[in-house]
């Protein structure tokens, strides 16, 4: 993915360039390419990467830069919380499961009773009880209900 964008960029500006990657793998690559040759690499997309890569390289009019910084880490400075930006925009986006998944979970951590769960979640009393019911720690601890309007 990274090396695609490296790529993209050296595709659309010929304007002298500062790139700046969390990945040293892409750096190095990036560092090397210029006035290399390529052998044959059995990925053919990795191939055909390389090889525009290589074209471009060779063929940019104004010099650029290259620099690689350690991702994921605590740093002081603007390079540090760049990078930091950067991966807070590629972080893949997660759905949140429906109410009763939520409850679900929520229950399996904390054994909130039913009362909890429905202001919680917005259940009703019958999902709700559901959901205690077939918690395994809390049929250990419940009691045998009967079913209102049952004379014993």
């Amino acid at each position: 993915v990274e090396l695609t964008a490296v790529v993209r960029v050296f595709r659309k500006w010929s304007a002298p360039l500062n790139l700046i990657t969390d990945s040293a793998y892409v750096a190095g690559i990036v560092e090397r390419a210029e006035a290399s040759v390529l052998q044959n690499v059995s990925h053919s997309e990795l191939f055909a990467l390389l090889q525009e890569l290589i074209f471009l390289s060779d063929s940019r009019p104004h010099p650029y830069f290259v620099m690689h910084v350690r991702s994921h880490t605590s740093l002081p400075g603007f390079m540090a919380e760049g990078n930091r930006q950067a991966d807070l925009l590629t972080l893949p986006v997660q759905v949140l499961p429906d109410r009763i998944a939520q409850a679900k979970l929520s229950h399996s951590f904390f054994h909130q009773n039913a009362g909890g769960l429905k202001r919680k979640f917005g259940l009703t009393s019958q999902q709700a009880t559901n959901i205690i019911a077939v918690c395994p720690d809390c049929q250990r601890h419940s009691f045998p209900s009967i079913a209102g309007g049952v004379n014993p």
